[in-house]
């Protein structure tokens, strides 16, 4: 890093964003991650205010003309999921940064506000940083929101984790579903004189498990997990006349209406499906130009080929995808995203705002 005194400031940042408690079940959080940020950038750049069911967003920008569209988008969440007491107190051991969102993601949004702060009057193009906070929970009220008010990129990085300095640049569509069973009741000692509703549900799971195998290593493959059954039936004598499965399919290929078709042509005509969420995967041909600039300032400041790869899951970039606005994810190194042991390799915070730098100084 040219400047090590950046490098000590973005620390310091990311420290004072991990004790902020920011998630959805509290708002005073959501609100304080983003006035730390605000406070950082105030007088120097305008910084749009958006709010979406009393969740807010910002995007900051480098122009003086007040628009939407930008060449490039750096996005990033200031919102975590819950942590234990003392999930919340950073710590640093062996070169690595310990706490909640240390790694999913307040590290990167830090760097990402410093390297705004440093070039974002330098480069010639319309540039933004986009900060939100409701990622964790679908990102319907920030990144969605702010589409819908016409915010547009011709290129969108997300710092999302997962990416440990490779480009991300293709992700799993997503369908949640509700499967529904209806019987008949009757006493279970006449079993006969009713239709299970449960035993209906099983089978019918049974032939999704057929049509989705369980894998057991990382495979690019459409996946299904079975998160939740329920009856309204509550005794042991009593035959249920109403099931519900809730399912989370990931899948590689197609539209979320073709792989709603697929499931509802395995299942028997008594299965009702319920579509609660759903996008189709997201993929970018690494022969993009943006990809192959940052593919260049990696392996120039790493020394390293980059390494291209494919997330299981989805970020905020899918409601980008949803408007024809490609993306990557690309972010620093680390691991245990939502666990008791979250870190951030914070070398790799060096490497992270150099490489960027480089990428942005070129596209």
């Amino acid at each position: 890093m040219n400047n090590p005194d950046i490098f000590t400031q973005i620390i310091s940042l990311t420290k004072r964003l991990m004790v902020v408690e920011s998630t959805a079940a509290n708002p005073k959080g959501l609100q304080e991650v983003l006035a730390i940020v605000k406070d950082e950038l105030k007088g120097e750049f305008p910084i749009e205010e958006f709010v979406s069911k009393g969740i807010p967003s910002i995007l900051i920008r480098n122009t003086t003309e007040s628009t939407r569209n930008f060449k490039i988008i750096l996005n990033a969440h200031l919102d975590v999921v819950p942590g234990k007491e003392g999930d919340f107190t950073p710590k640093e051991k062996d070169g690595k940064l310990y706490g909640r969102g240390a790694y999913d993601m307040k590290a990167a949004a830090a760097v990402m506000v410093y390297l705004f702060k440093d070039l974002a009057k330098t480069v010639s193009y319309p540039i933004a940083l986009q900060l939100v906070t409701d990622e964790e929970v679908g990102g319907f009220h920030g990144v969605s929101h702010q589409i819908d008010e016409g915010v547009r990129g011709e290129f969108v990085i997300s710092g999302e984790c997962g990416s440990n300095l490779r480009i991300i640049h293709k992700a799993k569509g997503i369908v949640w579903l509700k499967l529904h069973a209806r019987g008949v009741t009757a006493h279970s000692a006449y079993l006969w004189r009713g239709s299970n509703a449960l035993v209906k549900l099983h089978k019918a799971l049974a032939i999704l498990h057929e049509l989705f195998p369980h894998p057991e290593s990382a495979q690019w493959v459409t996946t299904m997990n079975l998160a939740k059954i329920e009856t309204s039936n509550t005794t042991f004598n009593h035959v249920p006349d109403d099931a519900r499965a809730f399912l989370d399919i990931r899948f590689t290929e197609g539209t979320k209406e073709t792989m709603v078709e697929k499931i509802k042509n395995a299942l028997p005509d008594d299965i009702d499906i319920e579509v609660l969420l759903g996008s189709a995967p997201h993929t970018v041909s690494p022969d993009n130009t943006q990809i192959m600039a940052l593919t260049k300032a990696i392996e120039q400041v790493t020394q390293k080929k980059a390494q291209l790869g494919g997330s299981h899951a989805q970020s905020d970039l899918r409601h980008f995808t949803s408007v024809g606005c490609p993306g990557v994810e690309f972010g620093i190194a680390g691991e245990h995203q939502h666990g008791d042991e979250e870190w951030v390799n914070i070398k790799s915070l060096e490497d992270y705002y150099t490489i960027l730098k480089t990428y942005l100084l070129t596209a």
